[in-house]
């Protein structure tokens, strides 16, 4: 029987054990030391009735092996027609029967499924965070007004009255005392983008539809909530609930999943799926995009990743409608998906994943541990040099830089021409004292927290302590780290290694690693063709022997 049809069970049972709030990723490495330990036992029983395990576990039936397959390829079991159609010589399941699931919309489901394990692709606990808090609406009585705004206004954090408004006859709010020291207007009755066919009452102060003030602030960017003349702009669209701000963020999520079924779906060299240059939107992105982004919470999608002149008519509630819009050529695929820079914050952590999921080099110091003995790591800023850092930053740091150019937390890009390298603004005011722009404080080296930094006052923050072979690193992009795993075939060894290990539901051993060269090979040798790598996988002894 597949290991792969225990999975979750083992998985289950280990959690039973040790606590339900274990992940797959503590374990696997649990069960595949199990499974060692088992045939170690087996090999040398310890008494005298133990059986002896065969050296090599016999091949898979031809009805066990399509019962195998089905299930890995399709997430089913074959139907009656299939198992009796198989023939009767059949050692495995024919190859064109593979070849037509390998094309069905089951098996790249299974793809988007193992991907979205791969990328840990959830964005459930940034919902908060992508809402400002200037933005956000709370009801209370059944009436909708922004809380943060309203001791400004009202003089304490209260709704307005639960009245129609009452307008002077300039056609301004008309705002009125209040025995306990408030002073509180009416409402007006809106449409909310999030559901345009209910009216609701909203407080008059924070319904203002204006566009612009009457001073010429834009209400729907930053800054607009010291302008008492804007509010939520018309239907609401500038500010959100905490059920829009979690459909966002749910939207992005599958945003990258729908990405990677495209390319699934499509069966595209798997190198499409790290260097493309789309980004499939629907209602709820386009409207986040258009009208909320520009007023970021703890993490932002702005400066712009994506020409707004080229996102679909959609409104919020299209949630169901997606497009795949086109971007520009700094894009690198999942690797600068938003989902992706949402759930690695850092241009580190945004490295790390890439060489824990796509090289197969975890950065983890080795069993001995590092020898820092007698060396002082005190002084020392860079972590490329500092002692008992340089282990795994020395490669880190460089790494990192490629994903320089695309804002920390968030999934804003600095594009090179409103984002040069150094500014003379930035310098003068990190030299002089004077006030900063938001763009330098941002993303800018305006303070040098040790000696050395003085020399980079000035420059985007990602050029700290860059070496000059590695500036190119930050102008190409993550682009530049794929085409380079290629070309030394890193990348190929570990998709091929990543993808049998799922597929066999277990870790290779060691006896493995020419099986695992030879099916890079045939990655690499078929441009990057993961169906046909998949296919070779499932047809090799190693898949027929699986338990």
């Amino acid at each position: 029987m597949r290991a792969n049809q225990h999975k979750q069970k083992n998985n289950l049972s280990w959690r039973q054990a040790f606590g339900q709030g274990q992940s797959v990723r503590t374990v696997q490495p649990a069960r595949v030391w199990l499974a060692t330990a088992a045939l170690v036992l087996c090999a040398a029983p310890a008494y005298a009735d133990a059986p002896m395990c065969p050296i090599d576990p016999p091949l898979l039936s031809a009805a066990a092996h399509l019962r195998a397959v089905s299930l890995d390829l399709r997430g089913t079991i074959p139907d009656i027609t299939e198992i009796s159609a198989l023939p009767p010589a059949a050692q495995m399941a024919p190859e064109s029967w593979l070849d037509s699931w390998l094309a069905t919309p089951a098996w790249s489901g299974q793809v988007v499924r193992h991907h979205r394990e791969l990328l840990w692709n959830s964005l459930a606990n940034s919902a908060g965070r992508l809402m400002p808090p200037s933005s956000r609406i709370r009801i209370e009585n059944g009436l909708y007004f922004r809380t943060l705004l309203a001791p400004a206004v009202r003089g304490q954090q209260v709704p307005c009255l639960d009245e129609p408004v009452t307008l002077s006859d300039s056609g301004d709010i008309v705002y009125k005392a209040q025995p306990d020291g408030t002073k509180r207007e009416g409402w007006v009755m809106v449409q909310p983008y999030w559901n345009p066919t209910a009216w609701i009452k909203v407080c008059a102060y924070d319904a203002q539809d204006n566009e612009l003030s009457p001073t010429g602030t834009n209400c729907a960017a930053s800054g607009a909530t010291l302008d008492m003349a804007c509010g939520c702009g018309p239907n609401l669209r500038s500010c959100m609930i905490i059920e829009t701000s979690t459909e966002i963020v749910f939207a992005l999520a599958e945003s990258l999943d729908r990405q990677v079924l495209a390319w699934a779906s499509e069966g595209r060299p798997y190198t499409d799926l790290l260097t493309e240059e789309v980004l499939w939107v629907n209602g709820p992105i386009v409207h986040h995009l258009n009208y909320q982004a520009q007023t970021p919470g703890q993490v932002r999608l702005v400066p712009y990743a994506v020409d707004l002149a080229q996102l679909p008519k959609l409104t919020f509630v299209d949630k169901d409608k997606w497009v795949a819009v086109p971007t520009g050529s700094y894009h690198a695929g999942i690797l600068t998906h938003p989902a992706y820079l949402l759930r690695f914050q850092t241009q580190r952590a945004r490295a790390n994943r890439f060489f824990n999921v796509f090289l197969c080099q975890p950065f983890q110091a080795p069993e001995t541990g590092i020898p820092v003995a007698g060396v002082s790591a005190i002084g020392e800023p860079d972590l490329q040099k500092r002692a008992g850092c340089k282990y795994c930053h020395v490669l880190l740091e460089p790494a990192a830089k490629h994903w320089g150019r695309w804002t920390p937390n968030g999934g804003g890009y600095l594009n090179p021409l409103e984002f040069p390298p150094q500014r003379d603004d930035c310098l003068t005011c990190a030299k002089t004292g004077a006030g900063c722009s938001s763009a330098c404080k941002l993303f800018y080296l305006t303070k040098a927290y040790a000696a050395p930094e003085q020399d980079w006052l000035g420059w985007l923050v990602p050029y700290n302590y860059t070496a000059p072979q590695h500036i190119k690193n930050i102008e190409s992009g993550p682009e530049l780290l794929v085409k380079t795993a290629v070309a030394d075939h890193r990348l190929s060894r570990c998709v091929a290694r990543s993808t049998a290990e799922w597929l066999l539901g277990r870790q290779l051993v060691p006896d493995e690693a020419i099986w695992a060269d030879q099916l890079a090979m045939v990655l690499a040798t078929n441009k990057f063709d993961y169906r046909k790598l998949v296919k070779a996988i499932v047809l090799s002894d190693a898949y027929r022997r699986a338990p």
